[in-house]
């Protein structure tokens, strides 16, 4: 065999290559075949947890119907809805607000609605409210504040003792506070 490529190399040539070429495609052909393959194990293995996930969800997708009614009549409780006006909803919170505070006896004497702040969920109402009164008296506000539906949030509390005067000493201290309160509406 080695003397008749010897003496004919051309054709030995020739040979090879009608042999070395298809079983180059072969071989190159295999290995992306069994690249594909794995590429698609790959997807394969990354979409079985997902499809776990569904079937999953669709098992408890009662259980999860429930859970949401349930957050939204808390949702409804807490927050304002989108269909209301925001700027009647800052209205309703200052008068709300007022009548809270002046109730637990303290004296208001300044309100006023502040700018609404749009963000993703919520637009964030929030009205700035001036009172004179104890710290008792504050602390029964705040109280009645934190029962007070749809939430209303003490964002920022400012105290000031007012000054005595010395017959007024015995009597107890009156302080003028100043509430940032905000209260949530549903983004529309």
């Amino acid at each position: 065999m080695v003397e008749w490529i010897k003496s004919h190399r051309r054709s030995a040539l020739i040979v090879g290559f009608t042999l070395v070429v298809p079983t180059y495609v072969f071989f190159l052909l295999l290995g992306n075949a069994l690249s594909l393959r794995a590429q698609i194990g790959d997807q394969i293995n990354g979409i079985e947890p997902r499809v776990a996930r569904m079937l999953g969800l669709i098992e408890k997708e009662e259980a999860l119907r429930s859970s949401l009614s349930g957050v939204r009549s808390i949702m409804n409780d807490h927050v304002y809805r989108k269909a209301t006006d925001a700027e009647g909803v800052a209205a309703s919170l200052q008068a709300e607000a007022r009548r809270i505070v002046a109730s637990s006896g303290m004296e208001v004497t300044n309100s006023q609605v502040l700018p609404i702040r749009k963000r993703e969920m919520f637009d964030y109402i929030a009205i700035k409210l001036v009172a004179r009164g104890t710290l008792n008296q504050l602390d029964e506000s705040l109280a009645e504040l934190a029962n007070f539906r749809p939430v209303i949030f003490v964002e920022s509390i400012d105290a000031f003792p007012n000054r005595r005067r010395g017959r007024d000493s015995e009597e107890e201290q009156v302080l003028t506070v100043s509430l940032e309160l905000l209260s949530l509406r549903a983004a529309s």
